[in-house]
């Protein structure tokens, strides 16, 4: 049987993990929704972009602390 999407992508890929910004779980290094042949895959990493010592930063975030609002110092929403 043929593997579809994922399986070729960071979901699916144990060594392309990354951690969170804010609890430290181990998330996809791909921040990017699902591969669409992978509907039923949520997105885990969301990129939030904020500051690190003075310098814009993206900081990789889990869907569970997103989802809660956490967001990093000096959070800047996108499009905004």
């Amino acid at each position: 049987m043929a593997i579809k999407g994922s399986a070729y992508r960071s979901e699916g890929n144990a060594t392309l993990r990354t951690s969170c910004a804010h609890c430290g779980k181990a998330i996809p290094t791909e921040s990017s929704n699902a591969h669409p042949l992978d509907e039923a895959v949520r997105q885990e990493t969301y990129g939030l972009e904020g500051t690190w010592r003075g310098k814009k930063t993206t900081f990789a975030t889990c869907a569970a602390c997103h989802d809660t609002g956490w967001r990093p110092e000096a959070f800047v929403q996108a499009g905004g």
